[in-house]
């Protein structure tokens, strides 16, 4: 009988428990600073953990403060007694996927016209399953930048062929300008899965909130939607690598439309490994913003047997949970003050009490890209995924507007909060409100 070891987090200690025979668990290992010589960092702990990798023939992947393995509960305990070099030991969550008048929602159009708030000068990040770089919404301004993007998956193309991270970059960046024939649109009405396939009209040409930003790549989710946090720990971590390896910014933000549940139990919220990384990024200058989740309805049951629908309160994922981030919830893609927040978003508070979502967004029948080009460009789908790259489309045009914002995420964070349009509902269901791209650029 093994003895338990407070240094294995509970989800962990919780999988081995279950086991009926050793299979191997996804785990992140913390690495803690050398207590002896404080230069040092992590380096002293990261040798002593690799060793104890290498000794077992375990393969294993690292960053700068964590160690990635695949690990079976006999090496788990073994890490575990390693007090002077392993802080924690934590599950490696699987995450998974979480324009036109929606542009009007949030007033971003009024703000192309206005003040040229297009993105200009502007790189967005997208941590997603990809995006498709032949499709025509991305030509017209050479939106993608290919050498900044990465694959961080475990599928071998960068390309997307899920369809949801096209659909999610269409919404931040990029334009379909005089297509000829029309477009074809696809009505692919969904909460991160295709119900419907008839097909509509588009009234207009689509374009992203901010069509002149640029696009970086960052493909961390495989072709099937899911995807390790550890993915994700390495994207953020070379996201913030470029950023400080010159004298300007290289990217000034990144969409997670992406995310696992959370349970308060496992440890404090909004510090687990994933969460620790986006603080540090948004510590180096870069802003994040992610989707909250769409956790926030279900049922339940009286004391009469019936079963009726009820929110969800805790029910934001991570890494939605960090404080310093920008969560998004759903709300109506043209109505917003008429139908509220959408049933699915995910509700607050956080696990420790923060308020969350901190905005809400257009994230119902949301247009945007389908990678299905031989039969439609455009198709519509919904979800707190859509809701998120409207506001990170909506920073993007805010900073082309003003560029003396760039590098400076809480100042940027503090000016939506504060220039949101109250909805008129909880706040745990809306948080400050509704983006308001007009109001942020001219309250500053």
């Amino acid at each position: 009988m093994q003895m338990k070891s407070f240094l294995i987090s509970p989800p962990v200690q919780e999988a081995m428990d279950r086991q009926t025979k050793p299979e191997p668990i996804p785990v992140i290992i913390t690495l803690n600073e050398s207590k002896t010589d404080p230069a040092a960092g992590v380096e002293p702990s990261r040798a002593r953990v690799k060793q104890i990798l290498d000794s077992h023939k375990i393969p294993f992947r690292e960053s700068q403060f964590y160690v990635f393995a695949s690990l079976v509960p006999d090496v788990i305990y073994e890490l575990g007694n390693e007090k002077d070099s392993v802080y924690q030991i934590w599950r490696d969550e699987k995450c998974t996927t979480h324009i036109l008048s929606s542009a009007d929602t949030i007033k971003a159009s009024a703000c192309w016209r206005t003040f040229e708030a297009r993105g200009k000068g502007i790189t967005w990040g997208i941590l997603d399953t990809g995006i498709r770089s032949d499709h025509p919404h991305f030509q017209q301004f050479a939106t993608l930048d290919q050498q900044l993007s990465k694959n961080f998956s475990n599928s071998p193309s960068l390309e997307d062929s899920n369809g949801h991270g096209t659909h999610v970059a269409g919404i931040v960046a990029g334009a379909r300008c005089a297509p000829s024939p029309p477009v074809p649109v696809k009505a692919a009405i969904q909460i991160e899965s295709q119900l419907g396939n008839s097909v509509i009209d588009l009234p207009d040409y689509p374009s992203g909130m901010a069509p002149l930003a640029k696009l970086v790549n960052l493909k961390v989710l495989d072709d099937d939607g899911s995807g390790s946090a550890s993915n994700c720990i390495i994207a953020l971590e070379y996201v913030r690598r470029l950023n400080t390896a010159g004298r300007s910014i290289r990217i000034d933000g990144i969409n997670m439309s992406l995310g696992y549940p959370f349970d308060p139990r496992w440890y404090g919220c909004g510090k687990s490994p994933l969460c620790q990384e986006v603080t540090r990024t948004v510590n180096s200058g870069c802003m994040v913003v992610i989707s909250c989740g769409n956790s926030g309805y279900g049922v339940t049951r009286l004391n009469t047997g019936e079963e009726v629908p009820t929110w969800i309160a805790l029910s934001i994922t991570d890494p939605a949970n960090t404080d310093s981030a920008i969560a998004v919830g759903s709300t109506h893609k043209s109505q917003p003050h008429a139908y509220g927040v959408s049933y699915f978003s995910s509700k607050g508070p956080t696990g420790d009490g923060r308020m969350k979502p901190d905005l809400v967004a257009p994230g119902e029948k949301v247009i945007s890209c389908s990678i299905h080009l031989d039969q439609y460009e455009y198709e519509e789908r919904s979800g707190t995924s859509m809701a998120a790259p409207h506001v990170s489309g909506a920073i993007a045009a805010f900073l082309s507007a003003h560029m003396e914002y760039r590098g400076d995420p809480e100042k940027v964070k503090e000016i939506f909060l504060k220039t949101a349009t109250d909805l008129g509902r909880a706040p745990n269901f809306q948080g400050a409100g509704i983006v308001d791209l007009m109001r942020a650029i001219t309250s500053v």
